[in-house]
């Protein structure tokens, strides 16, 4: 025999004893099956484990002696496996305790499938990572491709044995990973899991969102509020269009709501108003701290001794002194705005529309003010400047009402125009003449310094005074009679202008 070596479980054989010789002639005659099993390979290795081809190679996956196949030699090699293993992670970590053999068959051609998985009954659990919702109708290779594989161990193994297209190994399991391309936030939540707010049936829906616990609080109405109304896409540069949710003003109500107020009411709308409906008016607080004169109406006088329902609803106050009616089309608004273009506007019109034919119409304000509706600002002076009744004599100690009031069934209506101004006008109830001298003028004879006769010269008359009858009293000529009335008067005409009229006829 000539001398040979080969590989036997990692140890040389050569130079044999020569008593070795005989007991392997032996075992060749007795047991050539024993040889052939442990010296011939069973198949070809398959095309991955096709570099470990040979007889010198055996040992590198085989133990002799010790039967079958052990995965620590497996493992040897696959690194990224024995990894996970270790680490208790994976599909593997959970059969860690069967033989590798046992699903990973090998020597039967180049072209054996060693990975046989059936993906239909494959229990994606088992991994670590259950799949729910729209991932579980994903293809294998729509997440376990070669661009999402982040494990550095894999990647080198993957480099080193080509095998990034086939292996299922060190893909990123974070949504980002895969849905980066379709972020619809622009990166606006950078250390914000998306799962905190999304589930995996629907992106759309945000299923674990609280509003609540972001620092906007949603109260009231702002809950019914869809999430479009307040959040729009926006674009910043040449980037794609995306809905803000970051970086929002909310510190304002007018950072999305418009100030209806134009200014009036000042900055903070939470003043007044709250969450549970624009028309909800926090009413105490409001009519404590409300400055009126903010407004195009400050109160004043006794305006501001004025509840605000007076003006404000949320019925129109009606009486014998107040009209209000209030602007059209703001019925849902709390505190009504009312038609406030004048004093009329609310006041009723006492005048009864006397003063509409005055320059400038009806202006309240030019005789009355806001603290007292009486009495008016208007005296004399005005009185003797502005009609066409000058005020002299006792006239000016009369009391306005005195004149300019007169009785309509059981009220008393002032009246301040009249359609005459002669003495019978006013004087003609209390006339002491009863209508003796209905052509002449009463200032013929009386002054308004007192109703006295003045002046009065019996010699204008159809009977002049001579002798003896100038020093007789008035009186004794001019009796005093009963009308038929019942009212007293002095008789002055007609008279008897004889002697016999006064003096008997003897």
């Amino acid at each position: 025999m000539t001398r040979r070596e080969h590989s036997d479980g990692g140890r040389r054989v050569g130079n044999a004893r020569p008593w070795v010789w005989p007991l392997l002639g032996s075992l060749m005659v007795f047991a050539p099956k024993l040889a052939t099993a442990q010296l011939v390979s069973p198949g070809k290795l398959a095309q991955a484990h096709a570099e470990l081809s040979g007889v010198r190679n055996c040992t590198r996956c085989h133990t002799f002696g010790r039967g079958g196949l052990l995965n620590d030699k497996c493992l040897e090699c696959h690194v990224p496996l024995r990894n996970r293993v270790r680490e208790q992670k994976g599909l593997h970590a959970t059969v860690a305790e069967k033989n590798c053999a046992d699903c990973h068959k090998d020597h039967f051609g180049l072209d054996f499938d060693m990975v046989r998985l059936d993906t239909t009954a494959f229990r994606h659990d088992s991994t670590g990572f259950e799949l729910g919702g729209s991932h579980a109708e994903l293809g294998c290779r729509e997440c376990h491709r070669s661009q999402l594989i982040i494990a550095p161990d894999v990647i080198a193994y993957a480099r080193e044995h080509d095998t990034a297209e086939t292996t299922f190994l060190g893909v990123a399991t974070t949504c980002l990973a895969c849905h980066e391309p379709d972020d619809p936030h622009a990166r606006q939540f950078p250390n914000q899991p998306c799962e905190d707010c999304h589930g995996e049936s629907t992106w759309d829906e945000v299923v674990g969102f609280d509003h609540n616990k972001t620092r906007y609080r949603l109260t009231d109405l702002h809950r019914d509020v869809t999430c479009e109304e307040c959040h729009k896409p926006i674009r910043r540069g040449r980037g794609k269009p995306y809905v803000q949710y970051v970086d929002m003003a909310f510190a304002s109500c007018m950072d999305c709501h418009e100030d209806n107020h134009e200014g009036d009411m000042g900055e903070e709308c939470t003043d007044c108003h709250n969450t549970r409906g624009w028309d909800q008016i926090n009413r105490t607080t409001f009519e404590e701290r409300f400055d009126h004169e903010t407004t195009e109406f400050p109160l004043k006088g006794a305006h501001a001794d004025a509840e605000c329902s007076t003006c404000h609803g949320p019925r129109p106050t009606r009486n014998d002194t107040l009209y209000i009616s209030f602007v059209a089309e703001t019925e849902q608004k709390v505190y009504l705005p009312p038609v406030a273009e004048d004093c009329v506007s609310c006041h009723r019109d006492s005048h009864r529309g006397e003063f509409e034919s005055a320059p400038g119409g009806i202006v309240c304000e030019s005789c009355h003010n806001e603290t007292e509706w009486e009495p008016a600002e208007y005296g004399i002076e005005r009185h003797n400047r502005d009609t066409e009744f000058a005020l002299t004599g006792a006239h000016v100690a009369t009391p306005c009402f005195a004149c300019h009031e007169v009785a309509e069934g059981d009220q008393q209506v002032a009246v301040w125009h009249f359609d005459t101004d002669d003495c019978v006008s006013c004087h003609e109830s209390d006339d002491p003449h009863q209508s003796q001298f209905p052509d002449t003028a009463c200032e013929d004879c009386h002054d308004d310094e007192s109703f006295t006769v003045a002046v009065f010269d019996h010699d204008d008359t159809r009977y002049p005074l001579d002798g003896e009858h100038r020093d007789v009293p008035c009186a004794d000529c001019h009796p005093e009679e009963t009308s038929p009335e019942g009212t007293s008067f002095v008789r002055y005409a007609p008279l008897g202008m004889d002697c016999g009229d006064c003096h008997g006829k003897n």
